[in-house]
């Protein structure tokens, strides 16, 4: 019988959840460097209590981890809404993974609905705040690019430098912004899946990641956004990079679980894998060789899975 919400081990474990929440702020904050990963493992603590405790519990969680994170930030930055959307994702996740989702539709359907509670809670900030959606992006990416030129001309960089880089981050922000949720949600799942095996509990769904194929048409999406970046429409080339960007992650994941595969096919040491996942993560080469492999993989089936049976 489940544990009702007043009962003290529930409410120890709701409380553990939010004290690793807030943790994860803390490094954020104390160190910005470190931060950056740490940000990586906001959704985790949200996920495992969401499975271990349930709906309430998770969302307890969620609600006053959040309620903290506006004490310690008066209300103020862009960045919450980030970290919000974080906690929500972790929450979100427990609720695809509880009901079986396939990992592309947990992934697909965690995005959609995080997307539409962040823009909902963007849009109704603004309309209390009486400014515009547009003033509060500008005022951020302002920020951002001061902060940015300040350590680029400290490095040597002269201004028109500056500002190439500039516009080309802007050009391809979307596509950054999609890339980097994206992992998020991937390393989390590679987590929680060995979290969870260690305590004896098995999630088919994301059981065996390393057999994860791309579905088959999203070649011909790939070849029409390539082709779209020779048009001479210039928002038609923005939309094209950026979408293959994200396509291009999607073939990353593909690839690794190609060598995941053979990984455990040939009982691979622990070092040796260490140190191949490791090349991967630093040489840009490497990494494209491991897009290739997954892209490739639709027609040559490295793995020899049945397709059907998928």
């Amino acid at each position: 019988m489940p544990l009702s919400l007043t009962h003290p081990t529930m409410i120890k474990e709701i409380l553990i959840g939010i004290s690793l929440c807030i943790l994860i702020f803390g490094v954020v904050f104390v160190f910005p460097l470190l931060g950056v990963f740490a940000l990586l493992l906001l959704p985790l603590p949200v996920l495992f209590y969401r499975l271990k405790l349930g709906r309430n519990s998770g969302g307890i969680i969620v609600v006053a981890s959040f309620f903290i994170l506006l004490l310690m930030t008066g209300a103020q930055g862009f960045d919450v809404l980030y970290f919000g959307s974080l906690l929500m994702t972790g929450f979100f996740l427990g609720e695809c993974l509880e009901r079986q989702f396939t990992i592309q539709r947990t992934m697909v359907a965690t995005t959609v609905l995080v997307s539409g509670a962040g823009f909902t809670a963007f849009f109704l900030y603004t309309l209390v705040q009486g400014v515009s959606m547009e003033g509060i992006l500008s005022e951020y990416l302002n920020r951002y690019f001061q902060m940015t030129s300040e350590i680029y001309s400290e490095m040597g960089m002269d201004k028109s430098q500056i500002q190439q880089l500039n516009s080309v981050f802007m050009v391809i922000l979307p596509g950054l912004f999609m890339i980097s949720y994206m992992t998020t949600i991937w390393l989390n799942l590679l987590i929680i899946r060995s979290m969870l095996a260690k305590r004896g509990l098995v999630l088919k769904s994301i059981t065996q990641l390393n057999r994860y194929r791309a579905p088959e048409p999203m070649v011909w999406a790939v070849i029409g956004f390539g082709l779209a970046l020779m048009a001479p429409y210039g928002p038609l080339k923005i939309v094209s990079i950026n979408c293959l960007f994200v396509l291009m992650l999607v073939y990353f994941f593909q690839g690794i679980a190609v060598v995941s595969f053979f990984f455990e096919k040939k009982q691979t040491p622990m070092p040796l894998k260490f140190f191949c996942y490791s090349l991967i993560a630093v040489q840009l080469y490497v990494m494209i060789l491991v897009i290739g492999l997954g892209f490739f993989d639709n027609w040559i089936n490295f793995r020899k899975l049945n397709t059907a049976a998928q």
